[in-house]
């Protein structure tokens, strides 16, 4: 089912039938006023035979019915074919039944005095048509609408597997840039590295410099106490760099490792996701509220920092003290009080507390999306 939706395969399971079943009847209902009209126009044949008395009534229908139907070129094909004349008196004229023959003739004068009472009279043509269902039009038929229903079952599941291996195309196009861009990171934090050695190393020498010489002068003492306080900043620029670095190294890590087990979600399929984890925090955790954001942040997080989270908000459910907080976080236009939790090295978690002491958890993330999630906090 990756390429076909099931529901192609099953209009084109039930359309065959209901065509087939449609057109037969329409067919019939086609064939029955097209014979009507044309064995009215030839039944009687030519009427000045009839009236002259050169042939009975009964005689020229059956003549030129069964003619008619002998030339008629859907009858091999499966078309049945019963007709019926009758008189208004209700006389069956066709199909006629043998009848003993009287011993005198009768002579052409009480033919057509027969003849003309008949047709003054009227009569009334039937057709009934049936198609024969194991005919080679009806099976031609319903062959055709199965052929139909073929070639688009066939249509689709091409075109699925088309737009299938476009977005597989997409996903590796996506997970090679993102392992390229996880190589030039390697290599900055290697260059960091280095940077980090040689500046400790040159930090050492001109420590030991200022060791030996601190007796000799004062002036000397002052200016490597500064050139060391410099070189203490460069490396604690570097370890904050670093620090930053190696973490956007393990988000690239997390969100290839996302692309190469085919965890990344769509938007619909986070949209499910959190409509799924505000069933099952709604039901497990009653003392709890979240706010949307916080189930949809929830729902963005890896598999791992999801584990972390649930966690923490487990022991917040018990006893909100049984967490550590990080920091009050301060606010500019929400005065509400807000903390701050730390979760799996760089997750983020924001919550305040009702009068009646109940835990509001406003905003679930990382450190990549603190800005964003305090900005959204300070609006509420």
């Amino acid at each position: 089912m990756k390429y076909l939706p099931l529901k192609i395969i099953i209009f084109c399971i039930i359309l065959p039938p209901i065509l087939h079943l449609v057109t037969i009847q329409s067919l019939e209902r086609y064939l029955k006023k097209i014979y009507v009209a044309e064995i009215e126009n030839i039944y009687t044949g030519d009427t000045r035979l009839l009236f002259d008395g050169n042939i009975s009534v009964k005689e020229a229908v059956n003549n030129n019915i069964d003619n008619y139907l002998q030339k008629n070129k859907l009858i091999p094909w499966g078309v049945k074919l019963n007709v019926l004349v009758i008189t208004k008196s209700g006389a069956i004229i066709y199909p006629s039944f043998e009848e003993e023959d009287s011993l005198v003739p009768p002579s052409r004068k009480q033919i057509a005095s027969e003849n003309f009472t008949i047709l003054n009279e009227g009569l009334t043509v039937q057709v009934d048509i049936f198609l024969v269902r194991s005919s080679v039009l009806v099976i031609s038929i319903f062959s055709s609408y199965i052929m139909l229903s073929l070639l688009t079952l066939s249509y689709m599941y091409r075109r699925g597997a088309i737009k299938a291996k476009m977005e597989e195309l997409r996903r590796e196009e996506e997970l090679s840039r993102l392992i390229e861009l996880e190589k030039e990171n390697q290599k900055r934090m290697n260059m960091l590295t280095e940077d980090k050695t040689i500046l400790a190393n040159e930090f050492k020498r001109i420590k030991n410099i200022l060791e030996d010489n601190k007796a000799k002068t004062q002036k000397n003492e002052e200016g490597m106490i500064e050139e060391i306080i410099s070189l203490e900043e460069k490396i604690k620029n570097i370890h904050d760099l670093y620090d930053e670095q190696q973490e956007e190294n393990m988000e690239l890590k997390e969100i290839i490792g996302k692309y190469e087990t085919g965890e990344f979600k769509t938007g619909k399929q986070k949209e499910k996701s959190s409509k799924q984890v505000f069933k099952r925090f709604r039901s497990l955790y009653k003392s709890i509220s979240f706010h949307d954001r916080a189930i949809f942040g929830f729902a963005d997080l890896t598999d791992d920092m999801q584990i972390k989270a649930e966690e923490m908000i487990h022991k917040m459910d018990i006893d909100s003290s049984l967490v550590k907080i990080k920091r009050k976080v301060l606010l500019k236009k929400n005065p509400e009080a807000v903390f701050e939790i730390t979760f799996s090295y760089n997750g983020r978690l924001y919550f305040s507390k009702g009068k009646d002491g109940k835990v509001n958890i406003l905003s679930i993330g990382t450190k990549n999306t603190q800005e964003k999630d305090l900005a959204f906090i300070d609006s509420l």
